[in-house]
């Protein structure tokens, strides 16, 4: 079992290796006449972060826990909710409405099983993004001119503003920030003090961007099929306690990280929200775009699924700064 990700510094990881792995450990033991043993391979040891879905397709791991986030190609249905910013910085929240939506349109993600052979077992995600910078600013204008880092399909979040996108992953990112590769990364608190990138970018800037359910543990098929059903059923159980687990740990890593990177001398600021406001706005073409890649790439209906995600989101009691809009298809 293993991530591209680290273990300690990252939610989604660390509960992998502890509360998933442990508890099947403990409840095939004391449950079956069977014993589990997890063989760990984090921090890119067997998969980094763009190879995960492949190691777990091939075999390669068993189960492996990764963002969809470095699988557009493949996986760009799921990426919707990078497609709303500013949606609900509650990532408890956000994995619930995501699981409504996905309850009903299975399109989005069946394609692990039909093309990956891999069967999706458990999603959770990462806490509200905000952006960290080497520079001190108070309007999203400043932004214009400057490179920015993120993980790739977020990096429209500030291009569209006029930022200079520069795509990396966790791993390169804090050589990225000290070398001057790049000037600020968007990221959500928790991790940006678990790697230290206040080290050399130490502005924190709270802009809500939001939560993003966008991790998910996948297992192989094979290896699902080889196993005993009382097996199978305990790493199903534990793989739905592991998302409620890591979901709550990611939640609570937002306030977390916050309070750590003012201890450690960060500068905490937050964008008032007429500039979160004037931001959204800027991007209001974008996620009628990338619904409408859904449709030509997919062949799913990306507008009516966005559309109903912002709809359940408002049930939810989210209030969207910028209510984007999504032309039906065919129109």
């Amino acid at each position: 079992m293993g991530s591209g990700h680290p273990s300690k510094p990252v939610a989604y990881v660390r509960n992998m290796e502890h509360h998933f792995a442990d508890m099947v450990t403990k409840r095939v033991a004391a449950e079956t006449e069977h014993k589990v043993r997890f063989i760990h391979a984090y921090a890119g040891k067997i998969a980094k972060v763009h190879e995960t879905l492949e190691a777990v397709e091939k075999g390669l791991l068993d189960i492996g826990g990764w963002c969809v986030c470095f699988e557009s190609a493949k996986m760009l249905p799921m990426n919707w909710d990078y497609f709303t910013p500013f949606t609900t910085g509650d990532i408890r929240k956000q994995v619930a409405v995501k699981r409504r939506v996905m309850a009903e349109h299975p399109e989005v993600y069946d394609m692990l099983d039909k093309k990956y052979k891999q069967k999706m077992i458990a999603m959770t995600g990462f806490d509200n993004y905000g952006l960290g910078t080497k520079f001190k600013w108070d309007d999203v204008s400043e932004l214009k001119g400057k490179k920015i880092i993120a993980a790739g399909p977020n990096l429209p979040w500030v291009e569209r503003y006029g930022a200079i996108p520069v795509t990396t992953s966790l791993p390169t990112a804090y050589n990225a920030l000290a070398t001057g590769v790049a000037s600020g990364f968007i990221m959500f608190p928790g991790v940006y003090f678990g790697f230290k990138f206040h080290e050399p970018a130490p502005h924190f800037k709270i802009v809500n961007l939001g939560a993003q359910a966008q991790t998910i543990m996948t297992m192989n098929n094979n290896t699902r099929k080889k196993l005993p059903a009382n097996v199978l059923k305990i790493i199903d159980e534990a793989a739905a306690s592991y998302e409620t687990v890591a979901t709550v740990d990611s939640y609570e890593s937002e306030a977390l990280g916050l309070e750590k990177l003012k201890k450690a001398g960060a500068f905490v600021t937050t964008l008032p929200t007429e500039q979160q406001a004037k931001w959204a706005a800027a991007l209001k073409d974008w996620p009628n775009e990338r619904a409408h890649d859904l449709h030509k790439e997919f062949a799913i209906d990306g507008p009516a699924i966005m559309e109903k995600y912002m709809k359940y989101m408002e049930e939810a009691g989210h209030k969207w700064p910028y209510r984007y809009q999504f032309k039906p298809i065919g129109s």
